[in-house]
């Protein structure tokens, strides 16, 4: 098991919201518009998007912010990628792959014939570089570093190489220019998926060094996806059509439809709302996590705007943290009349509908969800069971003064005070600490915080994306509440390594009702996207971990926008 995983974009907490959508997106969804038969794609024409955040990298070795991942799809591409709104992989710029029986040896077949954008082949060695540019050469320091370090062969000892100049990492491999060998030290059953993660795209090496790693962060992508950047500044970003883009649709048309996406960038998430609703914007929710929740009751009044919104699963968490390493709730009994105390229910009505109550760490469209816990974790409203439960602890009403950390955006300080008066009806003074983003995220990464409202959002869809939050390696900066517990530690040991289905779902449960025994969370909610879709809007799928994919959107004529 790694102790090297990063976190970042995955992290709900870096910019909690309630109801946000961070850089991937739940399972399933309807493919929006019907397209005729007749017809079929409208090739051309262009779309305006609004985000309410800025971005931060668009190196596909360091981007793992909520904007920066849904851009970078945009004009990079990967070995893998999943087949339209499923989890199942399928290959992209691999165009076939073996496994070895051990499923410790993948061979990856590339297409030929691909070229990025200034006309440079794809080769092996597009990958190769970088890995070698995640595990840190020419001074990279990416979150995706622990994706791969130590699961693959040579990854640490080409990491802790401090001059890694003609140095390589001894399995990753490339018998010939079209042939990717990558060696593992253990199976692992999702490593498909994190080779679908934008952090391990194909990259021309020869472009970089011209441009600089700054520049290549910042103003100057290049990749072989379907669109590419035509314009990065404060303002936002323009996409435009990659003519010589290889992939094409079922029927051989060529992909993007679209000649142009321009990205603005607006900090007023009503205006957003505003945009869209006087037709300025073909999708609202890309980006800007969702309909508003403000909004919501407006676009659900309205006959017309109804029609237009579409929920999907965001695969992702939040949850009420509890340090059980120093202060009180170190005692076990304290931690469950929190269980007990906090209405799940109301923290889901006051984001308008667009979170549902969370019974578990693990989403529902995530292999290795629960469906009947048993019944002492099955943990429900119970005001008069917390207080019991308080008293058992030791403490009487009025007793113990506990502070609640959160951050002073979104509706998170509204649920800052939901959670206060269910604590305080139960006997526990609660104070309310705001912090902004940054200081949040590092100081729960320090492990300091006592009590604080925290989420996480997939990586890619396995139970063991979130059940790792749990291993004692992973405290304090993914496991804030530094919990452990040996025996979970051995479980999460076994599904990691694991490529047996039915042994990986048991493991899941056994994890999950562990930690709901230990209750080192309250889980809170689940939380969905409420996005609006044009009606004029064809061929948009919510992807299952990825960014929106743009390269099957068409409009009709007539609604080209230009913003």
């Amino acid at each position: 098991m790694s102790s090297k995983r990063q976190k970042g974009a995955a992290w709900m907490a870096v910019t909690l919201t309630m109801g946000l959508a961070l850089a991937g997106c739940g399972q399933g969804g309807n493919t929006t518009g019907t397209q005729s038969a007749a017809t079929g794609p409208v090739e051309g024409g262009s779309i305006v998007l609004d985000t309410d955040s800025n971005f931060k990298d668009f190196d596909p070795a360091l981007a793992y912010f909520t904007t920066d991942t849904e851009v970078v799809p945009q004009v990079y591409e990967q070995l893998v990628t999943y087949q339209g709104a499923s989890t199942n992989i399928v290959g992209d710029l691999a165009q076939s792959w073996d496994v070895s029986k051990d499923g410790k040896t993948y061979t990856f077949h590339l297409r030929k014939g691909v070229k990025f954008t200034n006309g440079d082949a794809l080769t092996a060695q597009s990958f190769i570089d970088e890995f070698e540019r995640v595990l840190g050469k020419t001074g990279v320091n990416s979150p995706g570093e622990g994706f791969i370090d130590p699961v693959v062969v040579g990854a640490t000892a080409y990491h802790n190489l401090k001059n890694k100049t003609g140095q390589h990492i001894s399995g990753v491999t490339a018998p010939d220019p079209y042939t990717l060998r990558i060696q593992l030290n253990q199976p692992q059953a999702y490593f498909l998926d994190v080779m679908a993660m934008p952090f391990f795209s194909a990259v021309d090496q020869k472009y970089i060094n011209k441009v600089g790693n700054a520049a290549f962060d910042s103003t100057s992508m290049m990749g072989t996806g379907p669109f590419m950047a035509s314009q990065i500044n404060a303002n936002g970003v323009v996409l435009k059509k990659n003519t010589g883009y290889w992939n094409k649709d079922k029927n051989g048309n060529a992909l993007p439809y679209l000649d142009q996406v321009k990205i603005r960038i607006n900090k007023n998430d009503q205006v957003d709302a505003l945009n869209f609703e006087q037709g300025q914007t073909a999708l609202l929710g890309w980006v800007i996590n969702g309909i508003p929740s403000a909004s919501i009751p407006t676009f659900r009044s309205n006959p017309k705007l109804k029609k237009m919104m579409q929920t999907f699963p965001e695969n992702a968490n939040y949850y009420l943290g509890m340090n059980v390493k120093t202060g009180p709730f170190r005692n076990h009994k304290l931690r469950l009349a929190m269980e007990y105390a906090i209405n799940k229910t109301k923290l889901a009505q006051l984001s308008a509908g667009k979170d549902v109550p969370a019974n578990q760490d693990i989403p529902p469209a995530i292999p290795g969800y629960v469906k009947n816990l048993p019944a002492d974790v099955s943990y429900s409203y119970n005001p008069t069971k917390a207080k019991q439960l308080l008293a058992a602890a030791g403490y009487k009403p009025g007793q113990l003064t506990v502070t609640l950390t959160s951050q002073n955006s979104g509706l998170a300080p509204t649920w800052d005070q939901a959670i206060q008066y269910d604590l305080q009806q139960v006997g526990i003074n609660c104070k309310i600490n705001m912090l902004n983003n940054n200081t949040f995220y590092t100081e729960g990464m320090s492990g300091s915080l006592t009590l604080f409202i925290a989420g996480w959002y997939q990586d890619f869809p396995d139970p063991y994306d979130f059940l790792m939050l749990l291993a004692s390696n992973q405290a304090p900066s993914n496991n804030m509440t530094w919990y452990s517990n040996p025996q979970v530690d051995a479980w999460l040991q076994q599904l990691n390594t694991s490529t047996n289905t039915k042994q990986r779902m048991t493991l899941s449960k056994e994890i999950t009702v562990q930690f709901l025994k230990d209750a080192p969370w309250v889980p809170l909610c689940f939380s969905n996207a409420v996005y609006a879709i044009q009606p004029w809007v064809h061929g948009y799928y919510f992807s299952p971990a990825l960014g929106d994919p743009l390269q099957h959107i068409w409009i009709d004529k007539g609604h080209s926008q230009t913003g």
